[in-house]
């Protein structure tokens, strides 16, 4: 099985700083551009899904409605891919938690207060995809989810680690390629953003 592991193309709140978490807002201008160059480099590529996982948040749910009309097939929400819940800093500028908790970028074993830690993240996201050749019969599935549990699950999958998991930032509305078995999940591409690079800025 091959997944797509998609994120949500960009927000106001991704715009300006603001950490998402469970909260939501509007895709920017730049956001609808993203979602629609995705869809042409998936055809570019020729990436065929034959089914949509999302997140329940809406900003992936968007994204997620686009994929599912172009290639006519059905949505599936699934709590497993909504981003990592960041309790009592959802709704804050990322700026004003890194200064007041240091800890915050640097230490995946950190939990914001009524949340979750990065390995947490991680891990949801992991055992969700090793259930997956069992719960969908398809070849190529698309997942919508978001930024910072991807790049946890992602340096976890790479490193066994995420020590080094500010390396595998995945910018709105790029994706990972992943094969997946019953028994292994493996990187096959990640963080594959070459579809935006015609876009303007903001």
């Amino acid at each position: 099985m091959k997944a797509l592991l998609i994120r949500h193309p960009q927000t106001e709140w991704n715009r300006a700083g603001i950490i998402q978490g469970r909260l939501d807002s509007p895709l920017t201008p730049r956001g609808h551009e993203e979602s629609h160059a995705l869809l042409r480099g998936l055809l570019d590529a020729g990436i065929h899904p034959d089914a949509v996982f999302s997140s329940p948040l809406g900003r992936a749910q968007q994204m997620a409605l686009l994929i599912a009309e172009q290639y006519q097939c059905d949505i599936r929400l699934d709590e497993a891919l909504q981003e990592q819940d960041f309790g009592e800093f959802d709704g804050r500028l990322l700026s004003d938690i890194r200064r007041e908790y240091p800890r915050f970028a640097e230490d995946e074993t950190f939990q914001p207060p009524q949340g979750e830690s990065p390995g947490q993240a991680a891990q949801r996201l992991l055992d969700f995809l090793h259930r997956l050749p069992g719960i969908c019969p398809h070849h190529t599935v698309a997942l919508v989810s978001h930024g910072q549990i991807m790049q946890a699950a992602i340096a976890q999958l790479l490193e066994n680690s995420l020590d080094n998991v500010a390396r595998y930032h995945h910018p709105n509305a790029s994706y990972s390629l992943l094969e997946i078995n019953h028994s292994t999940c493996e990187v096959a591409r990640w963080g594959v953003a070459s579809h935006l690079l015609g876009l303007k800025t903001g």
